[in-house]
């Protein structure tokens, strides 16, 4: 499953790849660990990763300090939503520095398994 889903992603042109990536900007973790309509998805995304538990955990974990901020943005007035975008983007870097580390060589797949789960969202949102 890997080889062909790598060998796609490599072939995809750049700017293609750029347009449709959600990640680490949008809450792609909250989607997937705490809503319940991302349950099936998760579940296809540990069993396509072969996550252990302790990766699942520290995922979820990671998905409630995303879900935090998303809530603390929405009581914001003007002034403070300029500061909180400014520990968003080091929220996001963080996630992603912690993310990759956890995932270690399945991060390149985590990236395009989540790319293509996206493109899929957003077809089914336009349809």
């Amino acid at each position: 499953m890997r080889g062909p889903l790598l060998l796609f992603l490599a072939l995809l042109p750049v700017h293609a790849q750029a347009a449709s990536d959600p990640w680490p900007g949008s809450p792609v973790l909250t989607r997937l660990f705490v809503l319940p309509s991302g349950r099936a998805d998760r579940d296809r995304l540990i069993r396509t990763l072969d996550l252990t538990v302790a990766q699942v955990r520290e995922l979820e974990r990671l998905a409630g300090s995303e879900r935090a901020y998303a809530q603390a943005a929405r009581t914001l007035d003007r002034p403070g939503t300029r500061a909180l975008n400014v520990k968003l983007a080091a929220m996001n870097a963080e996630k992603d520095r912690k993310v990759r580390r956890l995932l270690g060589t399945d991060y390149t797949l985590f990236r395009g398994w989540v790319r293509g789960w996206w493109q899929a969202q957003v077809r089914r949102a336009a349809g």
